[in-house]
């Protein structure tokens, strides 16, 4: 090998060394950097609710973040720092895999979907929750099932698991869809109000939340067609044990001690900011069976 080549190929194995190093860094001991700056960080979304969004004060809340606050009360000890502050950040939906598996945050406490792609570059709480996609239409157009939607376009949120799954769907049922990809759930919602699409796909207690605030909800309906079944979690930087250990320890105790059940009511079932007639949804039999599971 020549010695400018001999060079190249140094400078390249130091290069990737020091990557490799700075993505170790950055996906372990995260515990460790709790501790020593004495604060967590929780990164939410903005626009999730009743999982995460701001309120009319400007402040974070939902059901995902107060679960938070109880795996911070369990990380507090495991640290030894009764005093742990807990520091919230905004994370758009579009960067939310890069942010966890960076380890930007601790915890990602919003209505994340746990998927075996995610797996791959992030770890997830036991669920918190258990959802299906299901596409929203215009009352007026007087489409009832999904087979309607053929040749049609849908919008969907980009990089949320429903960009994968509707396409999918759409293959398995003969459907043809055309996809439109909106920035923000606002955004999807609105191309279906003005009609230049003729459905919309989300998580569908997402989509129940966003009617919620929504002044005209009676203008639009839920088809009752599955599009696929998810999982929410808290995400988690991979390769911390420590960490996960304390997350599935607080999931657990907050089961256990009720708390877990006492937050659902409060936020998928009771009126609440995001919901002032409340979502009446009843506990699917799904999440009661993984919670069975930590008791």
């Amino acid at each position: 090998m020549q010695p400018s080549t001999l060079s190249r190929a140094r400078r390249a194995g130091v290069g990737l060394l020091l990557l490799t190093c700075a993505i170790t860094a950055a996906a372990e001991h995260v515990m460790d950097r709790i501790r020593l700056r004495e604060q967590i960080n929780i990164g939410f979304r903005q626009d999730s609710p009743p999982f995460s969004f701001v309120d009319a004060q400007g402040q974070p809340a939902g059901y995902s973040l107060e679960l938070c606050k109880g795996i911070a009360e369990v990380i507090a000890a495991e640290v030894n720092k009764p005093t742990l502050q807990v520091r919230f950040i905004p994370v758009p939906a579009d960067q939310v895999v890069r942010i966890v598996s960076a380890a930007g945050v601790d915890l990602l406490c919003a209505g994340t979907s746990d998927t075996e792609e995610r797996r791959r570059s992030m770890s997830f709480s036991p669920p918190i929750f258990v959802t299906h996609a299901k596409f929203m239409v215009r009352t007026r157009d007087g489409i009832t099932s999904a087979a309607q939607l053929k040749g049609l376009p849908v919008a969907v949120v980009g990089r949320t698991t429903a960009e994968q799954a509707v396409p999918a769907y759409g293959e398995r049922q003969g459907l043809n869809l055309t996809i439109s990809r909106a920035l923000t759930a606002d955004a999807a919602l609105g191309q279906l109000d003005i009609g230049q699409v003729k459905a919309y796909a989300r998580d569908e207690i997402l989509m129940l939340s966003q009617l919620a605030a929504f002044p005209r909800a009676g203008d639009f309906t839920i088809l009752p067609d599955i599009i696929s079944t998810e999982i929410n979690a808290i995400a988690l930087p991979k390769t911390d044990p420590e960490l996960q250990k304390a997350v599935d320890q607080g999931m657990a105790m907050m089961v256990r001690n009720g708390r877990a059940t006492e937050l659902y009511r409060k936020w998928f079932i009771q009126p609440h900011a995001a919901a002032p007639k409340g979502l009446q949804l009843a506990m699917p039999r799904e999440l009661k069976a993984e919670w069975d599971k930590l008791r």
